[in-house]
């Protein structure tokens, strides 16, 4: 590796700080999944795994139960299933069903019998009922249940009530056989009802179900959810050629948030954090501190987003091979690395899921390859960018508290990604915002500090 002389007095500082700070607790090097690894940083995690936790929601891959399959369709076996052993869990149902009628002729096989009971308890009830009114002799237990059928089951398995001054928010449920249970369920905030839409007839996936029956059961597992629907149809419309995609981790519940999950995003100079996790990774698979040269180039890639460092550094690591093993190395499933010479680096493709985790490893150590000693400089790094580009991630941050970002900016994307930091130094949250398709970069900067604003006003302590 070539030495060069530091570029500043940042420089000094940073590659001073290697001897000087004390070391960072150590962290465990892989993710801690939980009982789930197909939800991890999803919105439905904490919902999904605190009903793993109190034995109500087994996984889709018996009999590892490894996975928990989020985003497959729920059947009315499986929500009967949930419903019935929360509702024992909470004392709201006798462990033994009421009666020992036989209410249907296609349950009897289901998971080898044990599904019969289960059906059997909210039959007895009258919670629910067949499939194929008016006889109702089969439950079709294996089919879809529609967001409607769920109001209902979950209004009433769960005994929920709402005052009768309280008014609907939805326009689209009157007359609908939901109607009431659609309105108990907003009372208690099932449901995000700013867009004022239900959708009764949809169907609903497993993390959504799983979200909905913890809300009610144990409402303080997660806090507001900053992108609600009435907001991202407001910003959304108001800037119809832009593609925009929002993703905040709170660290105080453990709970995520999305805006529009799909979306992949071009990261601009964002890109330039996995370039650094990427050189501080090489230092310590060395065995060494951070090189002069290497602080050169990583002090104004990060604080001044300086474009040359980006080549120079993958470029003395073996070229873009060396890129693609950082999406590889740190676990970005969602990122497409393009970085062949000539090629323009900044789009690559990522998503804001990636762009949280990729902070979690390089900042806090939570799993990911980097010691505490070279995590301890990419913070001074990424806490010391120049006051022009302090944009996104801090808006709406109060006075005082830590920020660790980078922006990225260029032509018409407009990225911000940041770790907000407490009063008392400790993590708070994280906000990763990506828009593409502004006139110019600048005119995109108003809308990501608004979304950012939304994150700061839910979450900031």
């Amino acid at each position: 590796m070539r030495e060069k002389g530091l570029g500043g007095a940042i420089g000094v500082g940073l590659a001073a700080l290697l001897v000087l700070v004390a070391p960072v607790p150590a962290w465990a090097v892989e993710r801690d999944s939980g009982a789930f690894v197909d939800d991890d940083g999803t919105p439905a995690e904490s919902a999904l795994e605190w009903l793993a936790a109190v034995d109500v929601l087994d996984g889709c891959d018996p009999p590892a139960n490894t996975r928990i399959c989020p985003e497959r369709i729920l059947t009315r076996a499986e929500a009967t299933k949930v419903l019935v052993l929360l509702g024992r869990h909470m004392g709201l149902l006798e462990v033994e069903r009421p009666g020992s009628v036989d209410h249907f002729v296609d349950d009897d096989l289901t998971w080898s019998g044990r599904a019969e009971p289960l059906i059997g308890h909210l039959a007895d009830l009258s919670i629910v009922h067949g499939c194929d009114p008016p006889t109702n002799a089969r439950f079709c237990p294996d089919a879809p249940l529609l967001r409607g059928q769920i109001a209902k089951m979950v209004v009433n398995t769960l005994q929920l009530d709402a005052p009768a001054a309280f008014t609907t928010p939805w326009v689209d449920t009157t007359g609908q056989f939901f109607d009431d249970a659609a309105r108990v369920a907003a009372h208690h905030g099932l449901w995000d009802s700013s867009a004022g839409f239900f959708r009764g007839h949809e169907e609903v996936s497993r993390a959504e179900f799983a979200q909905v029956v913890v809300a009610a059961a144990e409402p303080g597992v997660c806090g507001d959810d900053p992108f609600t629907e009435i907001r991202q149809e407001t910003i959304q419309d108001a800037h119809p050629a832009v593609a925009m995609t929002a993703y905040a981790f709170d660290f105080d519940h453990g709970c995520a948030y999305w805006m529009n999950p799909g979306a992949r995003q071009q990261t601009a100079s964002v890109l330039k954090v996995m370039v650094m996790a990427g050189t501080l990774l090489e230092a310590q698979n060395d065995g060494r501190p951070v090189s002069s040269w290497e602080m050169s180039q990583l002090a104004p890639m990060i604080t001044e987003s300086a474009n040359e460092p980006v080549r120079n550094l993958w470029a003395s690591f073996g070229g873009s091979p060396w890129l693609t093993r950082q999406t590889e190395t740190f676990g970005l499933d969602q990122t497409t690395a393009i970085g062949d010479d000539g090629q323009p680096w900044g789009r690559t493709l990522t998503s804001g899921l990636d762009q949280a985790d990729l902070l979690r490893q390089v900042l806090l150590g939570e799993w990911g390859p980097l010691e505490s000693e070279y995590r301890q400089v990419a913070y001074e790094l990424m806490t010391s960018v120049v006051p022009s580009q302090t944009w996104g991630a801090t808006s709406g941050v109060p006075a005082g508290r830590a920020v660790a970002q980078k922006n990225g900016f260029a032509a018409g994307t407009a990225n911000s990604v940041g770790l907000v930091y407490d009063a008392a130094g400790r993590p708070d949250y994280i906000v990763a915002v990506l828009t593409f398709g502004w006139p110019t970069w600048e005119v995109g900067v108003p809308v990501v500090d608004e979304i950012s604003g939304w994150v700061a006003a839910a979450l900031a302590d």
